[in-house]
């Protein structure tokens, strides 16, 4: 199901398209395939190619072990593999319409996908002598060309709607997506299924899962803190809480904790893995998971993506505001933006329409398709796994920019990059595009995937794609390609 808004704030019509994928897609029929060169790493790209087109568990197996060295081929677990292999192989062949480097041993190409029209960096380096047999495989993401053609709001809405269809048709994409643009809705629209025990569809008021999505929430709640005089982004951790030593604490200031430059990691540990779930509710509960893991680096020397360093964060928040986390996140940010549907839900209770996750597990025997109830945690948190609609993420951008929840200034402050800690792609609390063509943040876990898009050049953007499977990609760079956003990633 899709709808296009007019002009007229409450008017919404159907529409369908008769394109299919191949035309929608268009770099995918405009691409033109690279020669390659006769190297040994040429062949087996051109081996690994044909391989993703054509995959079966059997095949991708084989190839692994005939192929691959048996360094490589012991790095991943094979039922791994052949995931990746078939995921590829449902999303149309790889088509190498790019040769960036080419060395005998090895090669990096630009590979595009027939079926949705994703770019992909790959690169193989194989052994130096017979029967160069392949040390590794690098898989990168890549932007989307730019299109030649200027299109209107509403063209760029009915195709990217029409694009997300079809590929809901082909089983590659389930949740809810919204486009908007200067502050009004174009279009949203919802498929596949919620609940797959009740045959419970997704609707564009389902609650999803956000994965890390939701670190914006605890970076907009320091950020109010520090307006309001509380504290700083240059204050020390040792101030409000020693996490995880004082001398630690003492070295670490929110700032690092914002941008991952802290050098702390995360809670996703064996412990976590023992843990009943049930007892897993509170900011000190988790935090309690890594309380003796050191900083891997001097705070402001390297960057490290850290749940830990967010989770932080929301200790910080209690201390400072007296109130717990999650009160303070709903009083404060949800409520304010208007965002009546979202919050951090207590699964083991009663909570409408909240949509399951779904992932594919593959092995040699075929595939199943399972729940991600039992990896989850029983409550999300400062560094993720709250619930959200498209609606309330389009509020809550909105939100952002209008003053209601921090000033403009600050607004900006927190979608900038922080060179000067070693975070040039990563603001406070958001993702950073190359050049600021766009912040917001991305979210992922078994059978979770989202993405907040809100873009700076081309202006007024606003683009929201929520999964409950792992098919948010497609989707979020299809928009991108079609909104025109050029700077490459």
């Amino acid at each position: 199901m899709r709808t296009l808004r007019n002009a007229g704030p409450a008017t919404t019509v159907a529409f369908s398209f008769a394109f299919t994928l191949a035309c929608m897609c268009g770099p995918g029929s405009a691409a033109h395939a690279a020669d390659l060169p006769d190297t040994p790493a040429a062949q087996r790209l051109s081996e690994l190619t044909a391989l993703m087109a054509e995959a079966t568990p059997d095949r991708v197996a084989a190839y692994v072990e005939n192929h691959y060295t048996a360094e490589y081929a012991g790095f991943l677990p094979v039922d791994r593999r052949i995931a990746s292999f078939m995921d590829w192989q449902r999303r149309g062949d790889m088509q190498i319409i790019e040769v960036l480097e080419n060395q005998p041993h090895r090669i990096d190409v630009i590979t595009e996908q027939a079926t949705t029209g994703e770019r992909w960096m790959l690169g193989v380096q194989v052994e130096a002598d017979d029967p160069h047999r392949i040390e590794r495989m690098m898989v990168g993401r890549a932007p989307m060309p730019t299109l030649e053609d200027a299109l209107s709001d509403r063209e760029i809405t009915e195709r990217w709607l029409a694009y997300v269809e079809e590929l809901a048709g082909r089983d590659l994409f389930s949740g809810a997506v919204l486009i908007a643009r200067n502050g009004e809705r174009l279009g949203h629209g919802a498929w596949g299924l919620a609940n797959r025990d009740f045959d419970a569809p997704n609707t564009v008021e389902t609650r999803f899962n956000l994965g890390s999505m939701n670190k914006t929430w605890t970076a907009v709640a320091i950020a109010q803190l520090v307006e309001a005089g509380k504290l700083a982004f240059d204050d020390p951790l040792a101030k409000f809480v020693d996490y995880p030593s004082a001398e630690a604490a003492s070295k670490i200031r929110i700032e690092h904790l914002l941008t991952h430059t802290s050098g702390l990691g995360s809670y996703f540990t064996e412990d976590y893995d023992r843990k009943a779930r049930k007892n897993m509710r509170t900011v000190d509960d988790f935090l309690a998971l890594s309380a003796d893991q050191a900083p891997a680096f001097e705070p402001g020397t390297d960057w490290q993506y850290s749940n830990t360093g967010m989770m932080v964060l929301g200790k910080v928040i209690e201390g400072v505001s007296g109130q717990d986390y999650f009160d303070y996140i709903r009083q404060h940010v949800l409520d304010p933006a208007g965002m009546d549907r979202s919050g951090c839900f207590e699964l083991d209770r009663v909570n409408d329409n909240l949509a399951v996750g779904y992932a594919e597990r593959w092995s040699r025997d075929g595939s199943e398709v399972v729940n991600n109830v039992f990896d989850h945690v029983v409550r999300g948190g400062p560094a993720g796994g709250c619930y959200s609609t498209v609606g309330d993420l389009f509020r809550f951008a909105t939100a952002l920019n209008d003053g209601t929840l921090v000033s403009a200034a600050m607004a900006e402050t927190l979608t900038t990059g922080k060179p000067e800690v070693g975070s040039p792609d990563y603001g406070y609390g958001f993702g950073i595009h190359p050049g600021r063509a766009l912040y917001g943040h991305s979210g992922g876990f078994i059978g979770i995937s989202a993405n907040l898009d809100i873009t700076v050049d081309p202006a007024g953007w606003v683009v929201v794609v929520l999964a409950n499977t792992e098919t948010s990609r497609a989707p979020t760079l299809k928009a991108r390609q079609l909104i025109g956003v050029s700077e490459p990633e």
